[in-house]
């Protein structure tokens, strides 16, 4: 049995995120996107757009902010501090 259009939607970024779901969640989820056009085609709305942010709002780290985590990295790398 598939979950229905409110639970999919609950659960679909984590679907996305393959993120705390179980495999049967997983499962269920699938079969609804297969047999549900309308969540399938919001489904497919969130995929690109994950996507498309992903690709595209990517900036540089500025080369000043580099060269100081690089030097805190550096400095701290010996500590045997556990958080």
């Amino acid at each position: 049995m598939s979950y229905d259009c409110a639970e999919v939607a609950s659960q679909i970024y984590l679907y996305l995120d393959q993120e705390e779901l179980t495999w049967w969640q997983r499962m269920r989820i699938r079969w609804h996107l297969k047999e549900c056009p309308p969540c399938a085609d919001g489904f497919a709305f969130e995929e690109k757009l994950i996507a498309k942010v992903g690709s595209d709002c990517v900036d540089d780290m500025p080369q000043e902010l580099e060269e100081r985590l690089l030097t805190f990295i550096r400095e701290h790398a010996d500590d045997e501090t556990v958080g």
